[in-house]
């Protein structure tokens, strides 16, 4: 539900929060964040669901949206088998490489399909700009997900 409901704030709140023309990826930065605080086995599920949401209201070909965000849940999944706890760190270092990979793999996929890319205007006009934006984002939400994990998966008291 959550994914869901992000899915419908990033198609129609997030475009008038542009900055350069670019607006935040919010589903991908909640995915990430899922999965650096519960793994591989949500983080497939949040991915899915997320992935999913965005090729149903997108123009793009279906199945795009949801590729890259599953391969971008495996590469977050791999770092966090390294066990660094819920800290934020994690999650913000891996947000602004990973939106880059989210969103590269979406042009290439598309420039595979025939669709005109200038790689040189996307890399400096969208991918760059759109990573910071959600690493800066990622601060923001993080402490949200944060809460939410530990409200769904409260820890018992051991004396």
């Amino acid at each position: 539900m959550i994914l869901i409901g992000a899915t419908l704030v990033q198609s129609t709140i997030s475009p008038f929060i542009k900055i350069n023309g670019v607006h935040p990826d919010l589903v991908l930065v909640l995915v990430i964040g899922w999965v650096t605080l519960q793994g591989w086995q949500e983080g497939i599920i949040w991915g899915l669901i997320g992935g999913l949401s965005l090729d149903f209201i997108s123009a793009a070909p279906f199945g795009i949206f949801s590729l890259a965000i599953l391969l971008v849940t495996l590469l977050t999944a791999s770092a966090h088998q390294l066990n660094l706890g819920s800290s934020i760190v994690l999650p913000l270092v891996l947000t602004f490489p990973l939106s880059f990979l989210f969103n590269g793999v979406v042009l290439l996929i598309l420039a595979l399909l025939g669709r005109s890319i200038f790689w040189g205007t996307a890399l400096t006009n969208v991918l760059t700009p759109v990573a910071i934006f959600n690493t800066g984002v990622m601060l923001l939400v993080f402490p949200l997900l944060y809460l939410l994990n530990r409200w769904l998966n409260p820890q018992r008291l051991s004396f």
